[in-house]
């Protein structure tokens, strides 16, 4: 039976990164480990964890580094599949790790899997970034869009392809190691039967850094993979879309500034440039395929004030 390990990563919410492991404590499963990160939080979040689980294992960063904490905890994991989750994340338990098992053993070449992210206690879908129309939700896809804080990883592959970019910090840091992985050979799907809840919290979540880091990221990512042609389309509905939001939600300087540091980092991002293979190009052409149009992708964010980055 291949082992799990569960990579928890939270950062100043330790109300929820309790009820997130008082979850996953009630699991029978007995051959998976619990790994939590706090990110530098300093919320007595670890103190907490440590004093309420003492068999999770458990590394308190000294500072917050991003998604560069995701990367601490995986590095750690004993597992073959590595899980890992946002610190507001229920409802995940024995099913979906019976689920993952099969899923992943059944394809020697799946890479990663995205759950389903939905409403605690609902199968309501939320957080939806595929390619797909919603109503897909509870079908199994080729995917490329990661949902970092709900997804399964074989080991191997993230060892292959050498985990996250820590540069990101956050943001568009699962689409750049989907990339990667892709060049690589390796799989990534959407798969609905793997189901958890997103009971969001924005406790610690500067209001600006989603504008800013979303709109950084966005250059990055056109600089280091994307061919020219789909980089340029990619790059006008991205900041566009941005630049709507930005000025709609009095984050306009924030978004000023990420073009700029976006822009300054080009010229060495260019030496890493490394374009999709044509498998890549053909993967994500099929996927792009089922893309909703701008307006009904775009519609209900652009109509609702104060929506979620996350």
């Amino acid at each position: 039976m291949m082992r799990i390990s569960i990579v928890v990563l939270t950062y100043r919410r330790r109300d929820a990164v309790l009820n997130l492991l008082g979850c996953l404590a009630r699991m029978r499963d007995t051959d998976h480990e619990i790994i939590v990160v706090d990110n530098g939080g300093g919320d007595g979040a670890a103190e907490a964890v440590r004093a309420a689980h003492p068999g999770v294992r458990l590394l308190v960063l000294p500072h917050n580094t991003g998604v560069g904490a995701r990367n601490r905890g995986i590095e750690t994991a004993t597992g073959e599949i590595v899980v890992t989750l946002d610190d507001d994340m229920v409802d995940f338990g024995d099913a979906e790790l019976a689920h993952l098992r099969a899923a992943f053993a059944a394809r020697p070449r799946l890479g990663a899997l995205c759950f389903k992210v939905t409403w605690p206690g609902s199968d309501r879908v939320r957080d939806w970034v595929h390619r797909r129309p919603v109503a897909d939700a509870d079908a199994t896809f080729p995917t490329y869009e990661v949902t970092e804080g709900a997804v399964a990883w074989r080991r191997a592959a993230l060892q292959q392809a050498g985990g996250y970019r820590e540069d990101f910090f956050i943001s568009h840091e699962g689409l750049d190691l989907a990339y990667r992985l892709l060049d690589r050979g390796w799989e990534i799907v959407y798969d609905g039967g793997v189901h958890v809840g997103h009971d969001h919290r924005a406790a610690g979540r500067p209001g600006w850094q989603r504008y800013y880091y979303d709109t950084r990221n966005l250059i990055w990512i056109a600089v280091l993979h994307q061919p020219v042609p789909y980089a340029a389309g990619y790059l006008l509905r991205g900041l566009g879309s941005m630049l709507v939001y930005s000025l709609r939600d009095g984050h306009l300087l924030s978004w000023l500034r990420a073009v700029r540091d976006g822009l300054l980092r080009v010229p060495g991002l260019v030496r890493e440039r490394r374009v999709w293979t044509q498998d890549t190009r053909a993967y994500i052409a099929a996927a792009d395929a089922y893309r909703p149009g701008f307006w009904t992708a775009g519609a209900a964010p652009l109509g609702t004030k104060g929506f979620s980055l996350e």
